[in-house]
């Protein structure tokens, strides 16, 4: 069997034994965990980090517990900021680390438009393969001038969101009817939406895997693509009868049942009761709507709560945070076990 053939799925639970002494999990609103278990670092700006990201739920299934976890994933983060911010400390965010022996990365969402995504407004895809070779090339090499043995990269990828063979979801639209001065006219979940829907995550991964082998032609066995998208069958809007918002069985957040709460709140904010009440000619952009959300909802937990509400929207819950966390974890452990003698590899 070759380095590239390894079996995941036979990989045994039992060999997290490796020891682990320092690791970072870096990236945007999918490795932040948003909406996913209960919030932490309230006060961290923007990131809006869960306890049940998967870089939290892989942490502590590593034995033992590495002495240092760097947790510097930052909801809203693109190609340059990750370079700018998430790889240099600050007063907001801690920095990369010291001397990682890996990091795990999800990016590529934003830089395509993820809020628009979020909206349904997304009908096309651009190549993020280069910046995001950038970012590998980038950590690769700060990995080498911090002379960590065995330095490696898990770059995690997109689960496509619908099932596109359904037809009960053909006349369902998840708009809600604060979003109607926002919005163009309620896009319906026709299975031609959801195909081309889908074949954006498809692409968005694609253009991951592709960046990630050219990224690896001068690091071999170092840099790795994490592909979880089959383990979110039966998982995904419109398996079952939409909408439905408190289905266990679906693995992606969307509106809740608190729309109203969330209307009264956002009337509350004067520029967009303007465009609520039609004193306004203008419309309020995804951008424009969540920086006045954040500026009303500083230091105020309950109504913090109510940002993660308006913005988890196609994030993984925590199923699907641990639907991640496992597949990642397959993957860490089995590549480290490349580059352990045979007789440290515990399979008992």
């Amino acid at each position: 069997m070759s380095k590239k053939d390894y079996d995941y799925a036979k990989t045994d639970r039992s060999i997290v034994h490796a020891t682990i002494t320092e690791w970072t999990g870096m990236g945007d609103s999918y490795a932040a965990g948003l909406g996913a278990g209960n919030m932490i670092q309230r006060f961290d700006g923007t990131c809006l980090r869960h306890d049940g990201a998967y870089p939290v739920l892989l942490n502590s299934h590593l034995q033992p517990h590495p002495s240092r976890f760097n947790f510097v994933a930052c909801s809203g983060d693109n190609f340059p900021t990750i370079l700018q911010k998430q790889l240099n400390p600050s007063y907001l965010r801690p920095p990369w680390g010291d001397r990682p022996e890996f990091v795990t990365l999800s990016m590529g969402g934003n830089d395509i438009g993820f809020k628009e995504l979020v909206t349904l407004c997304v009908y096309s895809i651009p190549n993020p393969m280069s910046p995001l070779m950038e970012v590998i090339i980038t950590i690769l090499r700060k990995g080498a001038e911090r002379r960590i043995p065995n330095f490696k990269i898990y770059v995690t990828g997109f689960a496509q969101f619908f099932n596109e063979r359904t037809t009960q979801c053909n006349n369902v639209s998840f708009r809600p009817d604060w979003l109607k001065l926002m919005l163009k006219p309620k896009q319906y979940l026709t299975i031609d939406r959801r195909r081309t829907l889908n074949k954006l995550a498809r692409d968005l991964n694609a253009g991951l895997r592709e960046a990630v082998m050219r990224a690896s032609f001068g690091a071999p066995n170092r840099v790795f693509f994490i592909d979880y998208d089959r383990a979110f069958d039966g998982h995904r809007f419109c398996d079952r009868l939409e909408p439905n918002p408190n289905d266990a069985a679906t693995w992606f957040f969307t509106y809740g049942a608190n729309q109203a709460a969330i209307g009264d709140f956002l009337d509350s904010i004067p520029q967009i009761h303007d465009v609520f009440s039609g004193h306004s000619n203008r419309t309020i952009s995804y951008d424009t709507l969540f920086r006045l959300v954040l500026n009303a909802t500083a230091d105020d937990k309950e109504k913090s709560d109510m940002l993660v509400d308006l913005t988890r929207v196609f994030h993984p819950k925590l199923d699907g945070q641990r639907a991640i966390e496992e597949k990642l974890r397959r993957v860490v452990l089995a590549s480290r076990l490349l580059e352990q003698p045979t007789t440290s590899r515990e399979t008992s």
